[in-house]
């Protein structure tokens, strides 16, 4: 059976934003965090799941774009832990939505273009910041180490 490209891209998602807990403490200034991505709870077909999965990973690599040094790392965790909750939601959506592998192959095909792009620019992002030692350190010492992996 070919592997999909649906739940691969969500699961890459999940494992991209690994480590990212928060770490905020409750009441805190920064708990409240910006709603990046699409709105995933609004996600009631397997068509409108395929395309949320692409925002939700043009997202990932839009927040990937923005860290260039610890400052910008920092700032940019709250956005990384909002596109880790909708991807898990996501994962969940997909399971809800029991998508037969006819549809889901046809859903692919439509949807190759944008995810490929996507998934590109993530990767595209990761090498970048894996090429800064400066930027590796910092992302692993704030535990978001998951991002380049």
């Amino acid at each position: 059976m070919k592997q999909s490209t649906l739940p691969s891209l969500v699961l890459a998602l999940l494992l991209c934003s690994a480590g990212c807990s928060g770490g905020k403490s409750p009441g805190s200034k920064e708990e409240r965090q910006p709603d990046i991505g699409p709105d995933v709870r609004a996600v009631n077909s397997p068509s409108e799941l395929f395309h949320a999965s692409t925002e939700l990973a043009n997202a990932l690599a839009d927040v990937l774009t923005d860290i260039k040094d610890e400052d910008s790392a920092s700032k940019a965790e709250p956005r990384i832990d909002v596109l880790n909750k909708k991807a898990q939601l996501l994962a969940v959506k997909s399971k809800e939505l029991h998508i037969d592998s006819q549809l889901q192959q046809r859903l692919e095909e439509q949807f190759k273009d944008e995810t490929d792009k996507a998934k590109r620019r993530i990767e595209a992002e990761k090498h970048r910041i894996k090429a800064d030692p400066k930027l590796s350190k910092v992302l692993q010492v704030m535990n978001l180490k998951g991002l380049l992996e």
